[in-house]
């Protein structure tokens, strides 16, 4: 999923850059959880910003993300080998104007990268339990590709169930995979307890080094200057499989992922956890048009940011 938080983010204005708990997780308040990034929870995955919350299975094992993917996870089943996990839970964070009905006009180049004779089984909308809009999906399809064995022609049918909402221009999504023969309907609970958090979007206080970088990484985000932009990216940088110099390339490759003439952009911080040399920075941009709309919110996607040399640079969501 690079390409959507890579080609859609900002198609008009923005940039680039889960009430339902497990019992598990019933003695600690909604409130007081922190990301899953910070201090993981077994069972629970907990995002900054937009602040949400999804249960899963605890005995789950934790993967290593899919590009886009801000976080996955998935079970065990005998006769697969160890390196297999299914069915598997991922969550992903994309920005784009465009409605939750336009989805496949997202999501659709990337399935038909990996999936041969897909189908769009179901395509609904749904509330979430606190009344938000979502849209519910299903699509199954044939894999061109085994991530352990190459390019294959014999294996069986999968599901991808999607949940899909969004806040504004920020779209949040669960995923869930399944071979089609095994996929249950009791595997929706984890995407349903999709939960978002009130009270956790007001401000915080970082010091004033932090917020230098990351006021001039947004002017040069409004300058286009992608040289400049490049500089606050750390050569170490990896994000959700990314490196620096594929961040750069999608920079360069993708001119919508800059805000257009007449839109500002403000960093506003909501979690801020200095460790060391690094630092844990989540939050928003607020983008604003000259023109008199509302200003909206973009996230912050590099989350963590390291100084090298006295400069404070991004760093990814790697450990």
């Amino acid at each position: 999923m690079k390409r959507l938080i890579a080609a859609s983010v900002l198609t008009a204005l923005v940039l680039s850059t889960g009430g339902f708990l497990t019992l598990t997780h019933g003695q600690t308040p909604a409130n007081e959880l922190k990301p899953t990034f910070i201090s993981p929870t077994p069972g629970l995955y907990v995002n900054g910003w937009p602040p949400f919350t999804v249960s899963y299975p605890k005995e789950w094992a934790v993967l290593r993300e899919n590009p886009g993917d801000f976080f996955r996870v998935g079970g065990t089943r005998p006769g697969l080998p160890p390196e297999a996990h299914m069915p598997q839970l991922g969550i992903g964070i994309g920005v784009t104007p465009l409605p939750l009905e336009d989805w496949t006009k997202l999501f659709m180049p990337s399935l038909q990268q990996f999936l041969t004779d897909i189908k769009v089984l179901s395509d609904k909308p749904f509330r979430l339990k606190d009344g938000t809009p979502a849209r519910e999906i299903e699509v199954e399809g044939l894999p061109v590709y085994n991530p352990v064995r190459g390019k294959v022609t014999d294996e069986p049918k999968i599901v991808l169930y999607y949940l899909l909402t969004n806040r504004s221009i920020t779209w949040v999504w669960v995923r869930i995979v399944e071979v089609k023969a095994m996929f249950e309907e009791d595997l929706k609970k984890h995407a349903y307890s999709l939960t978002f958090l009130p009270g956790r979007e007001e401000p915080v206080e970082v010091p004033p080094d932090v917020r230098a970088f990351l006021e001039m990484f947004c002017t040069d985000m409004m300058s286009r200057d992608i040289t400049s932009i490049m500089g606050h990216f750390s050569d170490g940088y990896l994000q959700s499989g990314g490196n620096k110099a594929s961040q750069e390339r999608d920079y360069r490759a993708h001119p919508e992922m800059f805000p257009p003439p007449g839109v500002t952009l403000e960093p506003v911080v909501t979690i801020y956890e200095p460790h060391g040399d690094r630092a844990y920075v989540d939050g928003f941009i607020l983008v604003n048009a000259k023109n008199g709309t509302n200003p909206v919110k973009a996230p912050l996607y590099n989350r963590q940011i390291i100084k090298e040399q006295g400069r404070w640079k991004w760093y990814g969501n790697q450990k």
